[in-house]
């Protein structure tokens, strides 16, 4: 539908947004006449105006210090929107890939004391998910999210490296800090580069030529999710057949956790695992908690015949709550339905695998029976992903913000680069220097040299059992280049500081929880430049 109003102004723009203090700050949108924008806070006020150009505005409103409890009203042609609760401080723009997306409730496992306790209603976030356009010519728009607190259940979907870095800013400085979250799981750099930029490092025009198009992501996307459904329904003949109700008679034993890699024996189907354990107390009224660890890849979960759970692909932990009057006393059964996409099927060691039932534990770990449900011997084709494109995140997420004023930019990326190493420091360099004449700004940099990952899907492990981590990690020889180009990053680009998240991974986990812990080096780094 067409928007036929007169003034449309960046869907970034609403209440409780942070701007950037002490730069000349600007809004900006669409306008069909002059635009007035009024700054007001306690009886002061502040009034600017500029001229459309081309049905479009962009409207300075002036330098101001760290401060809250100001009101914005933008006006044209008889239409007016206001913006309560404006914030002046501290705006970093968050980039990259997954690491940096992840969000704190997906790291509660090691910060929940931390998150619980947290209150911080001046640091705040704007998510910024594409609206993937990749025609230069018809500029994307931004999408219609709130700017959210650090408090309760908003907290939650915050990006946890963002958190955890702005909640240490605010401590120190006490001033409001405001993050644009940007990132986007599974991107590459390529993604967040130019089409022009990127001719210098190969023909990158061919792979975003059949995007360019408007509608065709959406398309190709749409058409994707239809194929993807169509395997997941070939396996669908073990369904509704009583696999969760009981382990079958020709069930085999295998220890839990393990990882099953080899290439010689690649599997694709769907396999059913069973757990039994016993309730020796009457059971209470409290809701109960099933921690399965991470698998490979997807699962359904049941217990005693009830689903409980369901997680559609293989990074998140399995983090099931139910009530307790699923249970019995006596013997349960634990019915895990394991989806395998790609040959690799796991229980991944170094993860929590227990019960928990009013506070008491019951280890999940050891011998567990498991069956075939259904053999494929057909990989499910390779999930694609609109942010692997060239240019579709500078083009949808990068120029839709390139008249907002900002403190500096955090990058976490590099996981989907790996395979193919060759030249990323050249990328990420012309990738900062690029966003910085875009932003009209020489903005800091921080960038992430990637935790430590040994890919449990690789192959090369073959079997493996459980304390598999006492053999050290194989960490393949792209990911080690790209980590130690990611390391000095800071003696080729100007006003780039590094950290480092090597350290902080378990074996096969590819998003760290430890994100507290990076957050507080990208705080560091951020206080050189405040």
């Amino acid at each position: 539908m067409t928007d036929t109003r007169t003034l449309v102004p960046a869907a970034i723009f609403g209440d409780g947004m942070i701007l950037q203090r002490d730069k000349e700050c600007r809004v900006f949108g669409k306008a069909s006449d002059e635009v007035t924008a009024v700054l007001e806070k306690d009886g002061k006020r502040e009034e600017f105006k500029v001229p459309v150009t081309d049905g479009k505005f962009v409207c300075a409103i002036g330098t101001h210090e760290a401060g809250t409890g100001y009101k914005l009203t933008i006006s044209a042609a008889g239409e007016s929107v206001s913006y309560e609760d404006v914030c002046f401080g501290d705006v970093y723009y968050l980039s990259g890939q997954s690491n940096m997306e992840l969000p704190v409730y997906r790291t509660l496992d090691v910060t929940e004391e931390e998150v619980r306790s947290s209150d911080y209603p001046y640091v705040r976030q704007y998510l910024l998910m594409p609206e993937y356009r990749l025609d230069p010519s018809k500029e994307a728009d931004l999408p219609k999210n709130p700017w959210t607190k650090a408090q309760g259940e908003d907290l939650m979907q915050f990006s946890a490296v963002g958190f955890f870095a702005a909640k240490r800013l605010y401590d120190k400085l006490k001033i409001p800090i405001g993050l644009v979250h940007a990132a986007q799981g599974g991107a590459s750099i390529e993604a967040w580069m130019p089409l022009d930029l990127l001719d210098s490092f190969g023909d990158f025009r061919e792979k975003a030529k059949p995007f360019m198009e408007d509608g065709t992501v959406q398309e190709f996307l749409k058409n994707q999710d239809i194929t993807q459904a169509a395997w997941v329904d070939k396996l669908g003949s073990d369904l509704g057949k009583g696999f969760e109700n009981g382990i079958p008679e020709d069930a085999e034993d295998i220890n839990v956790p393990f990882i099953r890699s080899s290439q010689n024996d690649r599997f694709f189907g769907s396999i059913w695992f069973y757990r039994e354990f016993e309730i020796e107390d009457e059971i209470k009224g409290d809701d109960v908690f099933l921690y399965l660890g991470e698998m490979i890849d997807s699962d359904i979960t049941y217990v005693n015949g009830r689903e409980v759970g369901t997680t559609p692909y293989c990074y998140p932990s399995r983090k099931y709550h139910f009530p307790s009057e699923v249970l019995k006393k006596g013997k349960n059964l634990i019915a895990v339905r394991l989806v395998v996409e790609h040959g690799c099927h796991a229980f991944l060691p170094d993860h929590p695998y227990f019960i928990s039932i009013g506070g008491k534990k019951t280890d999940l770990t050891g011998k567990w029976k498991y069956k075939t449900g259904t053999r494929t011997n057909i990989e499910k084709d390779p999930f694609f992903m609109a942010q692997w494109i060239p240019s579709a995140l500078y083009q949808s997420s990068v120029l839709p913000v390139r008249n907002l004023a900002m403190k500096g930019i955090w990058w976490y990326q590099g996981e989907s680069n790996a395979n193919d190493p060759a030249r990323y420091d050249e990328k990420f360099k012309a990738m900062v220097l690029k966003f910085r004449e875009v932003f009209g700004d020489d903005l800091p940099v921080i960038c992430t040299v990637m935790a430590d990952f040994d890919d449990p899907s690789n192959g090369k492990a073959g079997d493996i059992a459980a304390g598999f981590s006492d053999n050290g990690l194989t960490i393949q020889e792209g990911w080690k280049t790209v980590q130690e180009m990611q390391l000095n990053a800071p003696s080729m680009v100007p006003l780039c500081e590094a950290v480092s998240a090597k350290d902080l991974s378990e074996p096969f986990e590819l998003h760290p929880q430890n994100k507290s812990i990076l957050g507080a080096r990208f705080a560091e780094k951020a206080m050189k430049w405040v």
